[in-house]
């Protein structure tokens, strides 16, 4: 499968998306209020039309998606890599806030998730989501654009790609990130199961956060929003600033680290020099009609836009 495949996957992707939930949302709210139903159908609608074109293009899939074994000392080194990069998600995180809502915090809010067991929540966010997303973007996408124009090329479009299916700005800034540091994972173990392990650990982590918070006080996230201020922003981004600076040097030393360990030393160099390698056109006409419809979802254009149509009819 190449990137011409992929962007109209994508964009397929997209529209179904959309559709899904536009319905559920209208026809069948009790799913959207859902965490665990609402995530998990989620990530099948964004699963099937890349699996699609994935088996239409008579891909093995396991080979093509990247699933090959990892030595154990990679699999540990991993989880250090997991807790030196937070310190970078967690200041973009804080600083998307300067300008949008934390979306998880509202997440919280409208979903009755402090009544749900611990294993259900564990087990939407830090198993289901994990997978579902790493086959759809470090390993369809990733592979597809790799295939047509080299690593870093690659590693571009599928983390933008991440980070507008989460359909809030928030959440974008940070899973960009996630996305390069993913697809920088997957290279340096030539395994797709270390960016699963990786993205399992960031969203598990979280989930033992919030069943823990919510468990102390049912009504913690709606209160600390109101502690958010500008005064605040500024002295946790100066904090997660220093930290990060700290931190990343070191989760870079990591990842090159695993790479040697897994027998691939340069490839980390390789994915930088590539960038100027042309080849085929990797953004067509289909990759930018989905942005464009994700960011009109972001802004709050596309509902307007319906609204103003239902009005009319």
């Amino acid at each position: 499968m190449n990137s011409k495949k992929a962007n109209w996957a994508f964009l397929l992707t997209i529209i179904v998306f959309i559709a899904f939930s536009f319905t559920m949302t209208f026809f069948f709210p009790w799913v959207s209020e859902s965490l665990f139903w609402g995530n998990f159908l989620v990530e099948v609608v964004m699963i099937l039309p890349i699996l699609i074109f994935m088996i239409a293009s008579k891909e093995k899939l396991t080979v093509f998606l990247g699933f090959h074994r990892m030595k154990l000392g990679s699999i540990f080194m991993i989880v250090l890599f997991t807790l030196l990069s937070m310190p970078l998600i967690t200041l973009l995180n804080v600083f998307s806030q300067i300008w949008v809502d934390n979306e998880v915090s509202l997440m919280i809010d409208s979903m009755d998730m402090g009544n749900l067991p611990f294993w259900l929540l564990y087990l939407s966010l830090g198993i289901i989501a994990p997978v579902f997303e790493e086959i759809i973007c470090r390993g369809a996408y990733y592979q597809s654009y790799k295939k047509s124009g080299g690593p870093f090329k690659a590693m571009m479009l599928s983390a933008i790609i991440f980070a507008v299916m989460h359909m809030n700005f928030n959440q974008a800034a940070y899973a960009f990130a996630i996305g390069i540091l993913a697809v920088l994972l997957v290279e340096a173990t030539g395994s797709l199961w270390s960016s699963v392990i990786y993205h399992g650990l960031i969203n598990g982590s979280q989930a033992v956060i919030m069943y823990v918070n919510l468990r102390a006080d049912s009504e913690i996230y709606k209160e600390s929003a109101s502690l958010i201020t500008g005064n605040f922003l500024i002295y946790a981004i100066g904090i997660y600033l220093v930290l990060t600076a700290v931190t990343l040097p070191l989760a870079w030393a990591a990842l090159v680290w695993i790479s040697q360990h897994e027998g691939r030393s340069g490839i980390l160099s390789y994915v930088w020099k590539e960038r100027k390698t042309k080849r085929d056109k990797m953004v067509t006409i289909p990759y930018i009609v989905a942005l464009i419809l994700c960011i009109s979802v972001m802004t709050g254009a596309f509902g307007w836009l319906l609204g103003k149509i239902f009005q009319i009819m």
